[in-house]
């Protein structure tokens, strides 16, 4: 074997290490899936638990009128349950995390709107317990969820 070549020779066939820079993207890449599956597991979870407390949430926001609320309620914690399903089961990883990039950019922009429009109401992320007002702190929260994953998504798709 030679020592300064980056691969590995096993019965005269070489086969290519991974170190170096694809083993830190991939353990990077990884752990941002992990902390996604995570994230979206623990944000779904209150919502099936207790819906009328995140059909308030989403009427709280003053977006959408009743019918297309209660449709955003019924549809999102499936969506945030589906999308944790797929990253920790590393199952559709790519389109798993587009998605959830588009969905940290709606949250963004949501938030942006209630925060810059003066509304003092909870983000309604995590259920009743352990929701924040929207303020500073839930918008660079979600908006470092939306960074991170568009910055995953430009990396792989490259």
């Amino acid at each position: 074997m030679d020592s300064t070549a980056n691969s590995i020779e096993v019965n005269a066939i070489s086969i290519p290490s991974k170190t170096g820079k694809y083993y830190v993207w991939h353990s990077l890449d990884a752990a941002l899936t992990w902390c996604f599956g995570i994230v979206m597991l623990v944000a779904a979870i209150p919502h099936w638990e207790n819906p009328y407390y995140f059909l308030g949430s989403v009427y709280a926001y003053k977006l959408v009128d009743p019918g297309l609320g209660l449709f955003t309620a019924m549809i999102l914690p499936l969506t945030q349950l589906v999308l944790a399903v797929c990253f920790i089961a590393r199952i559709y990883v790519n389109a798993a995390h587009l998605v959830a990039m588009l969905l940290f950019g709606v949250f963004v922009a949501v938030q942006s709107y209630a925060y810059f429009g003066g509304l003092d109401i909870s983000c309604g992320c995590f259920g009743p317990q352990h929701s924040s007002m929207i303020g500073v702190p839930s918008l660079l929260f979600v908006g470092t969820l939306f960074l991170l994953a568009m910055v995953r998504n430009i990396i792989s798709w490259r």
